[in-house]
């Protein structure tokens, strides 16, 4: 088992199946493109982005504390902040569909219909009527870090899939420094980029020399 699969089978379940619902929500697998190819019709979960964003959480943006700064990974807490906002969404009954997908009963944000994913994600977002001492710790009680890793998830679940991180396949979990390029990015595929070519050296600015003569100095071109 290569380590990408590793991690991923370390996550528990409900961490794992939350951020498959959310990357599912904001990008869709889309049968219309199959047409063009299985790359066009790929959505996030089909180039693992959910696993980019558990990483994430993890590694990156994981909170600091303590006078010895005790690292906290952010992606479980995250799991059960979307989901406390989807309990609570159903409750003011703004769903539009009517939740209870097979197999995810335990696990309310992917019970919902992808478009009322949506509509939580909004709802966080903007903050409206919410209980924010229902939220788990670091979440509870702070509207300004609930908008901010909203706005993260958002940007992140974007990037992860039309970034080069997909392609690094096997190596795609492991630490930067120790991903390889294992095939060309479909992300890049499905926009028609055409991926790094050699560049040109940019200008840097002009040459000057300084010819000091006693006292006084002059800059000349060259």
């Amino acid at each position: 088992m290569h380590q990408a699969a590793g991690y991923a089978a370390a996550v528990s379940p409900h961490t794992y199946v939350t951020f498959r619902a959310l990357v599912e929500a904001i990008i869709p697998y889309t049968a219309d493109c199959s047409a063009h190819g299985a790359v066009q019709s790929a959505g996030a979960v089909q180039l693992c982005v959910h696993e980019y964003l558990i990483w994430e959480l993890d590694h990156n943006l994981s909170l600091w504390l303590g006078y010895y700064l005790t690292p906290v990974p952010l992606a479980a807490p995250t799991a059960e902040l979307l989901n406390c906002g989807a309990v609570q969404f159903t409750a003011s009954g703004q769903h539009q569909v009517v939740p209870g997908r097979p197999g995810h009963t335990e696990y309310p944000f992917a019970a919902l219909h992808p478009s009322d994913r949506i509509r939580v994600l909004a709802m966080l977002e903007q903050c409206d009527h919410l209980d924010y001492a229902a939220f788990p710790p670091p979440y509870r009680n702070d509207r300004g870090l609930v908008r901010y890793i909203i706005d993260f998830l958002n940007r992140q679940t974007m990037f992860g899939n039309y970034s080069e991180w997909p392609a690094y396949g096997s190596t795609r979990l492991r630490t930067p420094t120790e991903r390889r390029l294992e095939g060309f990015p479909p992300g890049w595929s499905q926009v028609c980029y055409p991926g790094v070519v050699p560049g040109y050296r940019a200008i840097m600015g002009n040459v000057l020399t300084i010819e000091r003569q006693g006292g006084g100095a002059s800059i000349v071109r060259s």
